[in-house]
């Protein structure tokens, strides 16, 4: 119980802290000779920290009275009924602060918000009442349908209709199959928060390179959203996310990734930049999945995604015996490794991008060893 308020504390004075920190930076933009576009950018950054902030306690409160909580027991590692709508309060932040800036003239970012809002609806309503994966998994094609219909798609195959057609389908399962690999990684505290704020800042740094405006500001918008959140999130979490804000950020990361236009005449390396990106939760997918299927647990898409289990990548960690805090710092840091090494493809040719793919690999496999370490463990313990 000591740990339990000490941690508590620590997770309030940040809050308090990044809402002075949210005030200063918009008396600077306000003040200060910036530039029109650094101006928005710390203008988002306040938004939509300090938008957390303030409603995440609302939420918290809101989520108590109408019951939706997560129960501890089973698969859970929480010992408390915790609430599980969080994904409200970074929805809030991130809508909030692109409203005040961006949202009427940033090409395609309507369609961007209309979608992700939609996800964090649904998941919600799955949070509070409970939705079929055949429902879900619906809303998640339609929203992406929405998308290509605004012209939001990967570019990299030949304009023909094969390539087209090709680029719609890679779309439909890259957005799918992402969102629903981050909502799998959702599982312990701080952790999909913590990867959101890592990746947004990735994003940023990209878009900076790139002049890509509505890269920049919707990565800002995340990033301060998400470091607000975590306030609220770290051990012992006061709230989680939920599907519906797992949901968000899977479907608005994935999305991001593909309005990069990463390397005009490397169409490889356009297409490497965002599978580094975002490696982690895809290396967790395909690891468990292919577990799962030489199991039988998995026989079809509908128990791929209802399946639920303690085999992912942070069960397998804390196998190992390393400490849920740990846990959630180690996949953190990996994501950031493995990331990073994105941000050079931008001057590499093909051969380079292949080449920090198969770096991105070896590591992956040595992952892969220690989670099969973890899971005899498990087994020896049973």
């Amino acid at each position: 119980m000591i740990y339990r308020n000490a941690s508590t504390r620590g997770g309030a004075f940040f809050v308090r802290l990044l809402l002075v920190v949210g005030l200063v930076l918009l008396l600077f933009a306000l003040l200060a000779d910036v530039s029109e576009k650094t101006g928005a950018l710390i203008v988002i950054f306040a938004a939509s920290s300090c938008t957390v902030a303030v409603t995440t306690p609302l939420i918290i409160r809101y989520a108590k009275k109408i019951g939706a909580l997560d129960l501890p027991g089973g698969r859970h590692w929480h010992t408390e009924p915790t609430p599980r709508l969080g994904g409200l309060s970074i929805w809030m932040g991130v809508v909030v602060a692109l409203l005040l800036t961006s949202i009427h003239y940033m090409p395609n970012l309507k369609a961007l918000m209309i979608c992700s809002t939609l996800m964090l609806f649904v998941g919600a309503l799955d949070d509070v009442r409970g939705v079929s994966a055949a429902v879900r998994l619906f809303v998640q094609v339609a929203a992406c349908g929405i998308l290509i219909a605004d012209g939001i798609h990967v570019t990299f195959l030949p304009n023909t209709w094969w390539g087209i057609g090709g680029e719609w389908l890679i779309t439909v399962v890259w957005i799918v199959g992402i969102t629903n690999a981050i909502n799998f990684l959702d599982g312990i505290d701080g952790l999909v928060a913590g990867m959101a704020a890592g990746t947004s800042l990735m994003y940023f740094i990209l878009s900076l390179l790139l002049d890509a405006p509505m890269m920049a500001y919707c990565s800002v918008a995340l990033l301060g959203a998400s470091i607000a959140f975590l306030g609220f999130n770290m051990q012992p979490a006061r709230i989680f996310l939920g599907d519906g804000g797992s949901s968000f950020l899977g479907f608005f990361l994935a999305t991001m990734s593909i309005q990069g236009h990463w390397a005009k005449n490397e169409p490889m390396v356009s297409f490497f930049i965002p599978i580094l990106l975002l490696s982690v939760p895809i290396y967790d997918m395909v690891f468990t999945t292919v577990a799962r299927i030489r199991s039988g647990k998995v026989y079809s898409i509908k128990t791929w995604i209802e399946y639920t289990g303690k085999d992912h990548l942070h069960h397998r960690l804390y196998q190992l015996g390393l400490t849920r805090s740990q846990v959630t710092v180690s996949i953190c840091f990996l994501n950031l490794a493995v990331g990073f090494g994105a941000i050079t493809l931008l001057q590499a040719r093909t051969w380079g991008g292949v080449a920090l793919v198969l770096q991105a690999i070896c590591i992956y496999i040595m992952i892969a060893l220690l989670e099969t370490l973890g899971q005899r463990k498990a087994n020896a313990k049973e």
